[in-house]
């Protein structure tokens, strides 16, 4: 089974690392997720002023301000609260609380909340074996191998299995990989993230209740919270992913992260079992110390040095909690990390974790110059005018013209890519997020530009289906997006600014507010063609470490990986994460 799993993955990375064709879905699966519905927050938080609990209003903003000024971060959102009160919020760019947001592998914590319930409810033991969890499900072989295989084990990270999360998009039995791949390390002697444990874990829920994570918490935990609105994605054979995929607004995963930080209890009621949440919060195995500064329990992330606990998913979202602050922070972002490597910890650290420096005598340690104020001026900046004549009349000499004027030009102008090749694998939807949503474009066809009702309009057409994108130039213009019937809420930003050789460039963000991820478009013009250079936020950084952390885990691979010569590799993730292309007008 790994031999054949290893195949298929490594296939869809030559495929993805393939910026001349269309990556192909192993497998096809429909679209899971819903549209948004916006809805009434129950059970919110009272929203105070940061004195009311003993923290400067000073303090609070300097921590927002730490996150703005800080290049190395992209924050979508931030709540921090103080004893269950609201007493600072953010959001950043496009973004809105108000929508829900991905969480990945911040809802492992959440999974890990289920077990602690379950087992409070005496249907379950740390030490339960696997293979009697499954024991219908597993051959004598398995049986074997897989023996020391406990709850404590998938919960601790330990269990060793080497079927980890490449599988999701190339295997449809999740269960039957697990329960048969290859044993790298003996159960509970070495730490190897893993969301497949997770995955496991709300399996064994379900076999032992006969109901899926989302059944089973609902009246648990979901429903005393007042959590309504969210939604958690289903592997192909109908079991919650329980590692990810879970949506679900940042006030109500805050309202989980305050429950926590309470020892289990929410308005006064015992929602987790305490003695669980000890267990949970305490280390019980050690981590690399690159992965941040956070050790391991029971399916939520131990501060190492002060008492802390953290519910953490990849690109920086975030639950953590101080408990001798009494502070949480919660937080999503599109950062270049897997797991705790950017600034932004150290900042929560520095700015919440000593109650007694929540009055302001904590400074700002940033080094950075205030680059957002930097940033603000350009984005802010009149349209620029290059000082020779470009793409036919368009951009000439004079004097500063308004947004309005250059939207004009524009309109109805139409440019394809028919002779580039490099746009059938192209596409708005970040290439991270096809691969996690197994849902591939099909190529760019032709970029068209619109004005109507003083709407600035970027109609971008791939091969099968046709997006309609609303730019704002002054602030976020919000519209839907939505690709093979999955429907996304994006606010997309523009501005025109010139390139080093002067060049008039449209640069375009299109921020998904339910995902991490944001797909950025550049357009350079040229009479009777333009350029175009796309890349996505988070990027090659982060998939450079991502493949990096593959070697050791699998053993074709990482055995491939070892060969590959490493200039070359990250050439070709440029490509395919950065790639260019030409399109030509067409009268």
């Amino acid at each position: 089974m790994d031999f054949v799993t290893d195949t298929r993955a490594l296939m869809m990375i030559k495929q993805l690392l393939d910026n001349t064709s269309a990556t192909r879905a192993v497998f096809e699966q429909k679209p899971q997720k819903p549209k948004f519905s916006p809805s009434v927050i129950q059970k919110a938080f009272e929203r105070v002023p940061p004195e009311a609990q003993g923290v400067a209003a000073s303090h609070a903003a300097g921590f927002l301000n730490d996150l703005r000024n800080d290049p190395t971060l992209d924050m979508h959102g931030v709540i921090v609260l103080k004893g269950g009160k609201v007493i600072t919020e953010a959001t950043f760019g496009a973004y809105d609380q108000r929508v829900w947001h991905i969480t990945h592998s911040e809802c492992k914590s959440i999974t890990g909340l289920a077990v602690g319930i379950l087992i409070g409810e005496g249907k379950l033991s740390l030490d339960d074996k696997l293979v009697d969890i499954f024991a219908s499900r597993i051959s004598k072989v398995n049986r074997f191998t897989h023996r020391n295989i406990t709850i404590r084990h998938l919960l601790t990270m330990t269990s060793g299995v080497s079927f980890n999360e490449a599988g999701s998009v190339t295997e449809t039995d999740w269960v039957k990989c697990f329960l048969e791949s290859v044993i790298l390390k003996e159960p509970g002697t070495s730490f190897n993230y893993n969301s497949m444990n997770t995955y496991m874990l709300g399996c064994a829920i379900r076999e032992i209740t006969g109901q899926g994570l989302t059944e089973y918490l609902t009246p648990r935990l979901f429903q005393p919270l007042g959590i309504e609105n969210f939604f958690w994605e289903k592997c192909p054979k109908g079991n919650e992913k329980a590692g990810w995929g879970l949506y679900i607004l940042p006030e109500d995963i805050a309202k989980i992260g305050q429950t926590v930080l309470d020892g289990g209890r929410f308005e006064g009621k015992q929602i987790v079992p305490a003695d669980w949440i000890e267990q949970a919060t305490s280390a019980q195995v050690k981590t690399p110390e690159t992965l941040g500064a956070y050790d391991y329990g029971y399916q939520i992330w131990v501060g190492r040095k002060e008492r802390s606990f953290l519910f953490n998913g990849m690109f920086g979202q975030n639950v953590l909690g101080f408990f001798d602050s009494g502070m949480l922070v919660v937080s999503n972002a599109g950062n270049n990390e897997l797991f705790q490597q950017s600034s932004y910890y150290s900042f929560a650290s520095q700015y919440f974790a000593d109650p007694a420096n929540l009055g302001g005598k904590a400074k700002s340690k940033s080094l950075f110059d205030n680059p957002l104020q930097s940033a603000k001026k350009r984005l802010e900046c009149d349209l620029y005018l290059p000082q020779t004549k470009l793409f036919g009349d368009l951009f000439q000499t004079r004097g500063k013209p308004d947004a309005a004027e250059i939207c004009r030009l524009l309109d109805g102008r139409a440019f394809f890519a028919a002779d580039d090749k490099r746009a059938a694998a192209i596409g708005v939807y970040p290439l991270y997020a096809q691969t996690l949503q197994n849902n591939f474009s099909k190529g760019l066809h032709a970029i068209s530009f619109a004005y109507r009702n003083g709407a600035f309009q970027i109609v971008v057409d791939e091969t099968d289906e046709r997006h309609i994108l609303d730019v704002g130039l002054e602030k976020p213009a919000y519209c839907e997006f939505s690709t093979h019937g999955e429907t996304h809420r994006v606010g997309v930003s523009g501005r025109f600014t010139p390139n080093e050789d002067g060049t008039p460039v449209l640069v375009i963000r299109v921020s998904f507010l339910e995902a991490a991820n944001a797909r950025l478009i550049r357009i350079y013009f040229y009479d009777g063609r333009i350029v175009t250079r796309w890349s996505e936020s988070p990027g090659k950084e982060y998939l450079t470490e991502a493949l990096a952390s593959i070697r050791g885990q699998s053993t074709i691979i990482s055995g491939i990986l070892e060969r590959t010569d490493e200039e070359l590799l990250l050439f070709r993730i440029s490509r395919a994460l950065e790639p260019q292309v030409v399109l030509t007008e067409r009268k």
